[in-house]
């Protein structure tokens, strides 16, 4: 069920997204690295990318319900695929970007390793709870919904972030707790409706 799901998430992205991707790559892992410079290992640039596979993960998990799931398991593996999608388009920037800052800044400067790690598991709860109210609205509404909903969802998370960024690496434990409840409930909903 799980490869079949990857294999239709490989599909639908087609050939197309990997020009966009690609240019994500390059904005995320090289350009802004290059233009911080030292700050780029703030705890709060830091979190931030730790937090964006969410852009990935919901709207890929909104794609994935334009079918009707026959099954729970179906359910798991669509949820899976699209916050697997958004962790490793996450890492992959993270990745890069460290590669880029080391090689412009060659000194003894690294980053709060257990802090990013407490960020990065809020960011995979974020995910799996954009992806399972995103599959939810989905199949209670639509896919076109969920889309839309998910954009108002992103539109606050920004504007939150814009206003109060300095909590986020400070509470990301908490609110980790807080998504994975939201995903809890998402999944149980979507149960009902399934079965």
């Amino acid at each position: 069920m799980f490869r079949s799901e990857l294999t239709r998430l490989v599909s639908r992205l087609g050939w197309r997204a990997v020009p966009i991707h690609i240019l994500l790559l390059v904005a995320f892992g090289v350009f802004l690295p290059w233009m911080r410079g030292l700050s780029f290992l703030d705890p709060v640039m830091l979190a931030a990318y730790a937090c964006l596979g969410v852009v990935f993960a919901a709207p890929a998990a909104a794609q994935a319900f334009l079918e009707p799931a026959q099954s729970m398991a179906e359910v798991y593996a669509r949820i899976a695929v699209a916050v697997l999608y958004g962790e490793a388009m996450t890492i992959a920037m993270l990745a890069i970007a460290f590669a880029t800052f080391y090689l412009l800044h060659p000194m003894p400067v690294f980053p709060d390793l257990p802090g990013l790690a407490i960020v990065n598991a809020f960011g995979l709860a974020c995910s799996l709870a954009a992806a399972a109210v995103s599959g939810w609205v989905a199949m209670r509404f639509s896919p076109a919904a969920a889309r839309a909903f998910m954009r108002l969802l992103f539109l606050a998370l920004l504007i939150v972030f814009f206003f109060k960024s300095r909590w986020l690496p400070e509470a990301a434990g908490m609110d980790a707790c807080f998504a994975l409840a939201i995903a809890a409930a998402a999944i149980l909903a979507i149960r009902r409706r399934v079965a």
